[in-house]
């Protein structure tokens, strides 16, 4: 992607590289740490990958043992995104003005990046972890900073002695709300699934809008997209007072050193008036092309989006959690849509009459591989 040069300047001033493989990383972070540090590293990566160790403070912890690793660390799994941030925060002037609450700062990457482009501004900077907030510091001071604070504290207990402008949350979201979001669903029926994660993150929805002024804003890049969650969070927002801003949010794909990653882009204001699933429809609609198949979140909105009545069966495993669902429905163009999801994938075909049978054949057999005296089966129409 093509980046501000005052993007390119910052990255290349904290050594904010892209990594070819993961060897390139290691070797990387050898260089700028020690080989016992970056020998952690993969172990803990490594166990991560395989499921163990997913306590995020132990890895944010080690992450944040000294800047320099943090640095490296952050270039391996988010220098694409802060990329797309920097031109973000450029492009929005008028979203950086007097207080500006970062949550979630980790290392104080982004939240130096605003205090370095909007010098009146007084950007601070808020982590549960101690040893991201002495690096930021570290980092703020390296770089000659003097409108930025950082505080080590828990954004459900913090509040500003002067509530902010703008809030923001970059990428963090995810690690914030992760023992909150335990056992919501990632698929199953919309309004359903999206209002388990509206519950889960009404606590953090509501301690973002009590440090916001009356008339304050809120930019949040995350990871939970359109696939899970992200309607779930804006809905959660506008219960707290702060309502989605349509024609600024929307999607955003950055590449890491494995693979690129999707995220969601609000933008929310105490002075909107716009719903949340207005915001889903303007940004999942520019796509939707009734008549072709697609998958991932574009299948599910096509779904609901071209159809007037959907018959839907879900299938559960003997201790109540959901495995796989079907889902066929008329369009509205005359077509019939076999829509099927499961932890991984979602995806949508569109048929004609003579296609129909075989379509019709093929989820039965696939539903048959789930018998009734190990799975439970359920039909409804919406």
């Amino acid at each position: 992607m093509q980046t501000y040069p005052q993007v390119d300047t910052y990255m290349q001033e904290l050594g904010l590289r892209y990594f070819k493989s993961t060897n390139d990383f290691l070797a990387h972070l050898v260089i700028k740490t020690d080989k016992q540090y970056a020998t952690e590293v993969a172990e803990l990566l490594n166990s991560r990958a395989q499921g163990l160790n997913t306590n995020n403070q132990i890895f944010y912890d080690l992450k944040n043992k000294t800047l320099a690793g943090s640095l490296v660390i952050s270039a391996a799994f988010d220098s694409g995104i802060f990329r797309h941030l920097g031109n973000m925060i450029i492009d929005n002037p008028d979203w950086f003005t007097g207080t500006v609450l970062d949550v979630g700062c980790d290392c104080g990457v982004v939240s130096c990046f605003i205090a370095q482009q909007y010098p009146d501004c007084k950007v601070v900077g808020v982590d549960c972890n101690q040893s991201a907030i002495n690096n930021a510091r570290e980092l703020a001071q390296r770089l000659n900073l003097t409108n930025i604070t950082f505080e080590a504290a828990d954004i459900f207990d913090y509040r500003l002695e002067e509530k902010a402008d703008t809030a923001t949350s970059f990428r963090g979201l995810l690690d914030i709300a992760q023992q909150l979001t335990k056992g919501v669903s990632v698929i199953g029926e919309r309004s359903k699934r999206e209002d388990g994660y509206r519950r889960a993150f009404l606590p953090l929805a509501q301690a973002i809008s009590d440090n916001l002024k009356t008339d304050g804003r809120f930019i949040s890049v995350e990871r939970y997209t359109a696939m899970y969650g992200w309607l779930g969070w804006m809905q959660a927002l506008a219960e707290t007072g702060i309502a989605p801003v349509p024609d600024k949010s929307g999607q955003m794909v950055a590449q890491d050193i494995s693979s690129p990653k999707e995220y969601s882009v609000t933008f929310c204001s105490k002075a909107g008036a716009d719903t949340p699933m207005d915001t889903y429809n303007a940004v999942l609609s520019p796509k939707f092309k009734s008549g072709a198949g697609c998958d991932g979140a574009d299948a599910e909105f096509a779904l609901y989006e071209d159809s007037d009545s959907i018959d839907f069966t879900d299938v559960y495993n003997k201790e109540g959690k959901l495995l796989h669902q079907f889902a066929v429905a008329a369009s509205k163009n005359g077509k019939y849509m076999f829509y099927e999801a499961d932890l991984d994938y979602r995806k949508i075909k569109y048929v004609n009459d003579k296609k129909k049978p075989k379509m019709e054949a093929d989820f039965e057999r696939k539903l048959g591989l789930y018998p009734h005296d190990k799975f439970d089966i359920k039909e409804y129409t919406l």
